[in-house]
């Protein structure tokens, strides 16, 4: 039975711009890693326990996450304002038509 991996095959110019860029991640970890540069997981001491007050008084409450959502127009009142629009529209076109 042949492998799914087998079936899965990429091809494309995507295919080597990803290989080069994984190459280019791959040798720059190196560089960083032979500079003594690489980020290292903290150690275990360094990990501070915070309660969930503290965070929560750590977070704004404003800003594009947290707008508040508009309430949702019914459904009748969404057609009557249709209604409505279509019916200047008309109304606009016809006093446009006359004027001509």
């Amino acid at each position: 039975m042949p492998s799914p991996d087998a079936a899965a095959r990429h091809t494309g110019a995507g295919v080597a711009r990803r290989q080069a860029h994984h190459e280019r991640m791959r040798d720059e970890r190196a560089r960083e890693a032979a500079a003594g540069d690489a980020e290292l997981p903290p150690e275990d001491d360094a990990v501070e326990m915070a309660s969930a007050a503290q965070l929560l008084d750590s977070v704004a409450e404003v800003g594009p996450n947290y707008t508040l959502l508009r309430s949702k127009e019914t459904k009748a009142k969404r057609r009557k304002r249709q209604r409505e629009d279509a019916r200047a529209y008309r109304c606009m076109r016809m006093c446009m038509h006359m004027s001509i």
